[in-house]
């Protein structure tokens, strides 16, 4: 069983982290959620970076819930 996060009942059209990491999709290199950098490499994979942290997903979905999921703790 996996705990609920408040984003999942919001629609992400209102949502600020997921309005922030559409920027990278409309040609913002980097954006800062919370202690977390975001960026979009050239091989269209989303870099997450923070103090001793370096993920790597694919899509922006996979991206969105790893941030509402780290920046939740």
């Amino acid at each position: 069983m996996e705990q609920a996060n408040g984003f999942d009942f919001v629609d992400r059209a209102h949502d600020p982290i997921f309005l922030e990491l559409r920027k990278l999709t409309e040609g913002c290199p980097t954006v800062t959620i919370a202690s977390y950098t975001v960026t979009l490499n050239a091989f269209s994979l989303f870099e997450i970076e923070s103090i001793g942290i370096h993920d790597c997903v694919s899509t922006l979905e996979q991206c969105y819930r790893y941030l509402c999921t780290h920046t939740a703790e």
